[in-house]
């Protein structure tokens, strides 16, 4: 079973002055989509996006964890095949708040298989609760997924055990003939 991982990215200058509305309460921004991208490195605070963005989602669920931190997640689902390195965490004015990136991948998106993606997004630079995110509202919760997978899983161990019984009962008609 994968576990959550706990990023830490870099807020973008521009991310910054979005949190910072026009009244300055720091209350105004909302995360909406999450990009995905094949460009490892070390982002800085002057990048405007990703470097080579290959698939920009709606944020499927959240929910604030702690004062600097957000649990975010969303589903990729379809388009071309790559490694993902990089991350940008995108406001509902297009703005890029923050960019995580690394040249070891982070996860593989698969053009047949949807990959459900769940982050422990940490603001630690930003104004306590000053983020928010505005999801679709759909539950990606890994749990639901697990019950289901549990249930497919289920089926076919017990689909198999009745082919081997019926194996062994096969073989033991064979041998006593």
């Amino acid at each position: 079973m994968s576990e959550t991982v706990a990023l830490v990215p870099v807020i973008t200058n521009k991310g910054l002055a979005a949190v910072f509305n026009k009244g300055n309460d720091g209350l105004s921004a909302r995360i909406t989509h999450i990009a995905l991208g094949d460009h490892g490195r070390v982002p800085q605070k002057t990048e405007l996006g990703l470097v080579n963005e290959r698939m920009r989602i709606a944020v499927a669920d959240g929910q604030r964890i702690g004062e600097h931190q957000i649990h975010v997640t969303a589903l990729a689902d379809g388009g071309s095949e790559f490694w993902v390195r990089e991350v940008g965490f995108i406001l509902e004015d297009g703005t890029t708040l923050a960019i995580w990136s690394d040249t070891n991948p982070l996860a593989y998106h698969s053009a047949n298989v949807p990959l459900l993606l769940a982050f422990d997004l940490a603001l630690d630079a930003l104004p306590a609760e000053s983020v928010t995110i505005e999801s679709t509202g759909a539950n990606l919760s890994l749990a639901a997924w697990g019950e289901q997978y549990i249930t497919n899983a289920t089926a076919s161990i017990n689909n198999m055990s009745r082919h081997l019984k019926l194996m062994l009962r096969v073989m033991e008609l064979e041998k006593n003939k």
